[in-house]
Formats: C-alpha cells, structure tokens, sequence
C-alpha cells in the first residue's frame, strides 16, 4: 500500500515537473532579431500572403458572376456606366471572395511575424483568440449581406420620390456591400479585444461594467462612421449587434 503511494506521488511530482518545465518553455522569450531580418520576415509575410490572396481569388473569380447575380437582387437590378465597369466589379468581387476565403491563412503569416515580439502571456491569449476573431468576421459579413443590405436597399429606394426610377451602377452598389460588410466585420471584433485585455490582466469585467453608458455611445458613434452610408438603418443594425456582443462578452471576462 505504501509502495503504490509512492508511486503515485513520484508520478504526480514529475507530472509537475513537466508542466513547469512546459510553462517555462512557453515564457522563454526568443532572441532579439536584428532590423534587416525583422524587414526580410515581413517581406516574406507579405508575399506569402499576396500569393494566398491571389490564389483564392483566382478560385473565386469562377463563381462571381452568380455571386454577383445573388447580391444584386435586393437592389432590384444593376447597369453599368462604363465599358469596362461590368468586368472591373467581377474582379473586384472575386478579390473580396477570395480575401474572406484566405482571411485565416492570412492571419496566420501575420500571427507569425508578430509572435516573436509578444509577452508570453499575450502570445498564448492572442493564439487562442485568432480563430474566434475570424468566425466574428464571418459572421458580421453573413449579417451584413445576407440581412441588413437588402432591408437598407429597401428602405433607401423607398425613400426616394415618386416618379423617379433608380439605376443603381453596379460599381456604386459594390461600394455599398463592402463597405457595409468590412463595417460589421471590424465591430465585431470588439469581443476579441476585450477577452484579449481581459486576459492579459489589463482589463477587468467589474471595470467595463461601471462604463456601460459610455461604451454603449461610443459603439453607436462608430457605427454611424463605419456604415457606408447616411441611413439610420443601417447605423441602428449595426450598433444593436455591437451592444448584444458587448454584454454576452461581460459574461466571459473575469472579475480581476
């Protein structure tokens, strides 16, 4: 009986042992790297990712077309003003397409470049928190597209006079999609911030909390900069989403 107690000891002290043989590794900071080789890694970060770009629109191009067709139903048809506008906008949709599509590979070279100047115990918040940000990205974008765009092209066309027929250019109208997509996908990401300040020790649910009237103007304040355009609608469907994030966010933060 004795011995087995031994034993299970001697393996609970070199399970220790082990973590905090890890949790050492993992604080370790890496040597300093000089200038030219801090430049020469961000070149090739940038080139790796242009290359990721590029391929995933090169994919993408071969569906914008009814991807293109899909977006613009809620503007109930497009024209184009210009020769070249038609071929330019399918571009510029695959380009998008193909930015969504590599948006994680993509952060994962900028995750590499940045790591190696990262505290330890930002290092480890920021890994955990880089595919959550991508998912709130997305799902920004879907609410975007999918829902707010066409309730605000609806509004919008309803609010112009009578006897005025609107002739949306196609180019205006992309315009009008990304700007609203990349407006939702950067809010969004105020959940990855606070859990990553939160972590770090630097921000605490407590202190968040007595902020609320402030923090609540500001996300309605930048919702009405980031929106694409003047209407209150989409202004509104972009700060209600931010408020909820921000309150299921505070369930999650610690106290300290």
């Amino acid at each position: 009986m004795v011995s087995g107690q031994g034993g299970e000891l001697r393996a609970s002290e070199l399970i220790k042992l082990d973590r905090f043989e890890r949790e050492l590794d993992a604080q370790r900071e890496d040597p300093p790297m000089p200038l030219v080789e801090h430049l020469a890694e961000l070149r090739r970060r940038l080139i790796v990712s242009l290359i990721l770009l590029a391929a995933a629109a090169a994919f993408a191009f071969g569906f914008s077309a009814s991807l293109l067709s899909w977006l613009s139903v809620p503007a109930g048809g497009l024209v184009f003003v210009a020769p070249t506008e038609a071929l330019y906008t399918r571009l510029r949709v695959a380009v998008y397409a193909g930015f969504l599509l590599a948006l994680p590979l993509i952060l994962h070279q900028a995750w590499l470049f940045v790591a190696r100047a990262l505290e330890p115990i930002w290092r480890r918040s920021l890994a955990q928190l880089l595919p959550f940000s991508y998912l709130l990205f997305i799902l920004g974008t879907v609410l975007a597209l999918g829902l707010v765009a066409p309730a605000a092209m609806g509004f919008l066309i309803s609010a112009g006079p009578e006897g005025v027929r609107p002739m949306i250019s196609v180019g205006a109208y992309l315009d009008f999609l990304i700007g609203l997509s990349l407006a939702f996908g950067m809010l969004f990401q105020l959940p990855v911030v606070m859990l990553a300040l939160n972590r770090a020790g630097a921000l605490s649910r407590r202190k968040v909390s007595g902020l609320r009237r402030p923090i609540y103007l500001g996300l309605i304040a930048a919702a009405a900069l980031l929106t694409p355009g003047p209407d209150v609608f989409s202004q509104v469907a972009l700060s209600l989403p931010s408020i909820a994030l921000f309150e299921m966010t505070l369930l999650f933060m610690n106290d300290a």
